[in-house]
């Protein structure tokens, strides 16, 4: 009977410690008032991102929102080979903080924010350490953002976002975007394919785009991304400039012109479907 008394008082812990390690852990607090993002009529929330390829691969970001504001994200992701992972971002605009509920490890960050409502530093309030630093145009376009290893600058043309490069201490990395005439209006303010992710991966990152944290998203729809070098011209010329691959991007809208999904013809190649509130 001891024997069967210690090992129950021994699953009841180990399960205590399981539940603590899958809670978000708020214990941040500061004196900090939150200046929430405003958005032009016609701008409209995400609450799911839905990612398949021709693989099996699959992600899905869901948001969740406390009236008008973004209060979670979660994401979960599943291989066509087997396992995944899932993580929880949640917001607490009361101590200007972002916690983070990973499966690797759980941080929580200091958020600072610019007069228009989007981050303009991040910072690990276990560590001290300075995570993320971003820069904005007078329009609130990202110029500059700077982790302690990562240096990304974009270029925006008209309220288009044109390109971004990232420059790290073993590479540098880029991606550019073609408009053409006639590109979509940006109705429902969502993300542009292939931009870069900064601390978060790409769909917190682009439903934080979306709710106005990291600035303005781009005006227009881009029809076209260029990434990945191309080597077909270096081997005929090896002084010839470095090309980037042109990836052609097709959406689908609803009646009123929001994107319900978009594609590219990338390797391979995968479908991102959106819902909104």
């Amino acid at each position: 009977m001891k024997l069967i008394k210690y090992l129950f008082i021994a699953f009841v812990a180990t399960a205590m410690v399981s539940c603590g390690d899958d809670e978000p852990k708020n214990t941040y607090t500061r004196d900090f008032t939150m200046i929430y993002p405003q958005f032009a009529p016609g701008h409209k929330q995400i609450s799911k991102i839905e990612q398949e390829d021709t693989k099996g691969n699959k992600i899905v970001a869901t948001a969740s929102y406390d009236g008008e504001h973004l209060k979670s994200v979660n994401v979960s992701t599943k291989y066509s080979t087997g396992g995944g992972n899932e993580e929880t971002i949640t917001f607490d605009y009361k101590n200007g903080a972002i916690i983070c509920d990973k499966s690797i490890q759980d941080v929580t960050y200091a958020i600072e924010v610019n007069l228009l409502g989007a981050f303009t530093r991040l910072k690990d309030v276990t560590t001290e350490r300075i995570i993320l630093s971003l820069q904005y145009s007078y329009d609130n376009e990202l110029e500059v953002a700077q982790t302690s290893s990562d240096f990304t600058k974009t270029t925006w043309t008209s309220g288009k976002l044109m390109n971004w490069a990232t420059t790290t201490a073993n590479k540098k990395d880029s991606v550019a975007y073609e408009y053409g005439d006639g590109a979509p209006l940006n109705k429902g303010g969502i993300d542009v394919v292939g931009n870069e992710s900064f601390t978060f991966t790409k769909f917190v990152c682009a439903i934080m785009r979306n709710a106005g944290y990291f600035g303005a998203t781009s005006a227009y729809l881009p029809t076209v991304i260029k990434k990945d070098i191309d080597h077909s011209n270096s081997e005929a010329d090896p002084n010839a400039p470095v090309q980037l691959k042109r990836y052609n991007i097709t959406y689908t809208f609803d009646n009123d012109g929001y994107v319900k999904r978009y594609t590219t013809n990338e390797t391979p190649k995968y479908t991102v479907t959106y819902t909104y509130r």
